[in-house]
């Protein structure tokens, strides 16, 4: 990480605010000029930016795999399945193209040597809104030059499995947006950074967060998006290869997000892994036990008596 002077993060003193004599002198309250302001409001708009357009990419990607409203006239065609006209070869592998950029994307600037390049040539409390930007980027990407094979796997009839999929569908993203929140979303789209440095704030250290949906489900945001990229009622051979290559994609990253989880929070991840897995098994033999003991009162051995406070989060 790329050491700052000591200046920049000052802390705050009692709001000294910028006055301007009708000289362009400065009065006695004013602490900063405009010229060192306006890097600090560019950088505030271009992490407000990245806020702004994953919300927008969202919204088109949620559209788009939905085919939404209904996939006979999809808001956006080409959509995940419906529209195109390349040769499925064609179509699969520029696909897999760009699926291949979006992930390498995810991955690459997470690394520390990616981090570091960024801090490099901008202030550091914006690296996390760059990568925002460019995860924006490949998204859009996808959605912009996606090329559909309408060759069609599953095409539900049944109003009640329709309705049971779209159901799923729309909790898979409700979920993902409440993880978010579970973890601060302006820090996790950089914007609580920015306005920090905004206001020559150290940025506050980031901290391993288990509240809301982290004590009951380990990856919650991993569970909304796979809810998303399968549940469909409508699935073609394009958008089956887009859920499969994002599904094993995630699968290699949580491998690789336990061991920087633990190399960042050490001791700390551990005892959250640790207990977090046993109020799983906790509820689960107790769920278990109950329903045998219905069956059969003579095998019930009870709930477990741990306390929650047994499991308590680090």
């Amino acid at each position: 990480m790329i050491a700052m002077p000591a200046t920049e993060f000052a802390p705050a003193r009692k709001k000294a605010r910028m006055f301007l004599t009708p000289s362009g002198n400065r009065s006695a309250p004013q602490k900063y000029t405009l010229s060192h302001t306006t890097p600090r409001v560019a950088g505030l708009l271009y992490a407000g930016s990245a806020f702004a357009g994953t919300f927008a990419f969202f919204a088109a990607f949620i559209i788009f795999l939905g085919n939404l409203p209904k996939a006979s006239n999809p808001w956006l065609t080409p959509s995940a399945d419906v529209g195109g006209g390349m040769a499925w070869p064609v179509a699969l592998a520029l696909n897999a193209l760009l699926i291949t950029i979006f992930c390498l994307q995810h991955s690459l600037m997470a690394r520390a040597g990616a981090k570091r390049a960024i801090a490099a040539v901008m202030p550091e409390p914006l690296e996390r809104a760059t990568y925002v930007h460019a995860a924006n980027v490949a998204g859009f990407l996808v959605i912009l030059l996606w090329q559909p094979v309408p060759v069609v796997l599953w095409d539900i009839d049944s109003d009640f499995l329709k309705a049971v999929l779209w159901i799923a569908f729309g909790l898979g993203w409700l979920l993902l947006f409440v993880a978010a929140l579970s973890i601060d979303l302006l820090e996790l789209l950089g914007l609580r950074q920015a306005w920090a440095w905004f206001n020559r704030h150290q940025p506050a250290q980031l901290a391993l967060k288990t509240n809301w949906l982290y004590r009951y489900i380990e990856r919650p945001m991993y569970v909304g998006v796979l809810l998303g990229f399968w549940m469909t009622p409508y699935m073609t051979v394009a958008h089956a290869a887009l859920a499969a290559q994002l599904t094993l994609y995630i699968a290699i990253a949580m491998s690789f997000e336990r061991r920087d989880l633990r190399t960042r929070f050490g001791a700390d991840y551990d005892r959250w892994r640790e207990s977090h897995s046993a109020r799983c098994i906790e509820r689960w033999a107790s769920s278990w036990s109950l329903s045998i003991g219905r069956a059969n009162p003579r095998l019930c051995c009870g709930p477990s008596t741990k306390t929650k406070s047994d499991f308590s989060r680090p």
